[in-house]
């Protein structure tokens, strides 16, 4: 495992790898932008190419693309390596020989599946009609996999029992079922197959619509070993880099309207499936973006999907803003109907949530109502800060029935909204101001010893400094001891050759491997 990792770090650029998720600028030898890590105003994030280490100067956060993708993407040490083997293109290498490990074995499964649909769509015509109707033919469909489970009992399952599948192990993945005789038969029928792949791009469940009018008209893997519902958004592993990019994305509410949201340069855009937004989806949009646009269905189910996950979004720290669709539109008719035109026009009309919820609110009752008053008082007590409260105060005091003055109408709103934020338990804490973050210091060298170990980080003066810094009795600071001590014993015959980025991980403590970044990124 130590070549493949001494493999990885060759061919993984550091510098290309946190670009993905952090705007940088070139600065001299570094590479600068703000710190992913806490609220940055200003750039104190650097990442270095030679020492194959990024750094924030004032959150203290650090490390090599190793900790990057563990940290950005909350997995472990691990699947860390098998995340950045994959992006770099490194087959991880096993010793002896040993029998597949029972994810291969499912993951295999899931792959044959999936050549099975994507087979079967060619050979059925009204399935490649509908699929093309909906938009779905030729490179879309190829783009996102579409495939087709024929309406046949148990096809999938006979041609998974030949490839040597165990059906009790595809039954685990929502493949097959079983009847009350023991027998086995595809879990999907008669419906056009979306692949489902996590935000990595493996492939971990499956979806199916039905191409008639039959209930149900949608069916979604449940939990699997491989598949939790809850933690992975549709099209994720596609709009990622976008989102990244932006810092915004796009949730819209099944994967016919990611597909729809793609086509029409929304690039952005990812939906969750089969249950409403969860908070490990909020999690893992939080890894990739700062504002969340929800692009919901305008029926009432989607519009009270819609706030749901406004106030889920929002106690997550993050800003939410909804587009408000036309009546018995979503992404999909929109496309179809009226051209991509349209959904990049619906992700650009957004409205604060706020605004959202008392829009709602006039559709159901006016302001002659006493009803609208009590549930305006309860939308306006969760504004997430007063200047959304203010915005809305005066506007509305002066609807209120029988008062002649607005100013008195808006210091008695006031006083109900306050008295009811008391008694209403809030999504988040009230807003204080960003702490104050001192940089972080853990080096304290003289001068002339930082100067030795900066020409030992530097290849064209390594060699010339090797002799002195072997000799560690000769540094006055312990720390300047330690060091030295840390690199005679990491490499006792040679200084090692290349860029830091290569023979750091060689030096054992983890705490001189900071210290050597610390006087590299300097």
């Amino acid at each position: 495992m130590t070549d493949d990792r001494d493999e990885i770090r060759q061919r993984t650029d550091i510098v290309e790898l946190v670009g993905q998720r952090v705007a940088l600028k070139r600065a001299g030898r570094h590479w600068k932008g703000l710190c992913p890590f806490h609220n940055d105003k200003n750039p104190s994030f650097i990442v270095n190419r030679e020492m194959g280490r990024y750094k924030c100067w004032s959150c203290g956060a650090q490390g090599d693309i190793f900790n990057w993708v563990m940290e950005t993407q909350r997995v472990d040490f691990s699947e860390a390596i098998r995340i950045l083997a994959d992006l770099a293109g490194v087959t991880l290498s096993r010793k002896g020989t040993v029998a597949p490990s029972r994810r291969e074995a499912q993951e295999k499964a899931m792959a044959d599946a999936l050549a099975f649909f994507r087979d079967s769509l060619t050979k059925h015509r009204d399935a490649r009609d509908y699929a093309e109707g909906r938009g779905l033919g030729g490179e879309v469909g190829d783009h996102w996999e579409i495939g087709y489970a024929p309406d046949v009992g148990e096809v999938l399952a006979s041609h998974l029992q030949k490839r040597g599948h165990s059906l009790a192990e595809c039954k685990e993945l929502f493949l097959v079922d079983t009847d009350p005789g023991g027998g086995f038969f595809d879990k999907f029928r008669g419906r056009l197959i979306f692949p489902i792949r996590d935000e990595r791009g493996q492939l971990v469940a499956f979806g199916g619509r039905v191409l008639g009018q039959a209930i149900p008209k949608y069916i979604n893997s449940s939990d699997t070993p491989l598949y939790n519902k809850s933690k992975v958004l549709y099209g994720m592993h596609r709009a990622k880099s976008q989102i990244a990019s932006t810092r915004t994305a796009v949730l819209v509410e099944g994967y016919l309207d990611v597909i729809a949201c793609h086509r029409a340069g929304v690039t952005n855009a990812v939906a969750s499936l089969g249950t409403s937004l969860a908070e490990d989806h909020v999690r893992l949009l939080k890894r990739w973006c700062e504002t969340v646009v929800i692009l919901y269905d305008c029926d009432t189910a989607g519009q009270k999907a819609a706030q749901r996950a406004a106030e889920l979004i929002q106690s997550a720290g993050m800003t939410v803003r909804i587009a408000v669709l036309p009546e018995g539109n979503d992404p999909d008719t929109m496309l179809r109907n009226e051209g991509p035109g349209a959904v990049l026009s619906a992700v650009e009309r957004t409205i604060p949530p706020l605004d959202f919820q008392i829009q709602q609110l006039r559709q159901r009752l006016g302001p002659n109502e006493e009803e609208f008053w009590r549930e305006v008082v309860t939308i306006l007590a969760g504004a997430p800060n007063h200047l959304e409260l203010e915005k809305h105060l005066l506007p509305l005091a002066s609807e209120y029935p029988g008062l002649s003055d607005p100013t008195a109408a808006r210091s008695a709103l006031l006083k109900m909204v306050t008295q009811a934020k008391k008694g209403r338990r809030p999504n988040q804490p009230a807003e204080d101001p960003a702490p104050i973050l001192e940089p972080v210091t853990t080096l304290n060298l003289p001068g002339t010893e930082r100067a030795l170990f900066r020409a030992f980080i530097e290849e064209p003066t390594r060699d010339i400094v090797w002799p002195t810094i072997r000799e560690s009795a000769m540094f006055s600071s312990q720390q300047g001891r330690d060091i030295a001590l840390a690199l005679s014993t990491a490499f006792p015959e040679n200084p090692p050759t290349g860029h830091p980025s290569t023979w750091l991980h060689q030096i054992d403590s983890a705490v001189i491997q900071d210290h050597l970044v610390e006087i590299g990124l300097a």
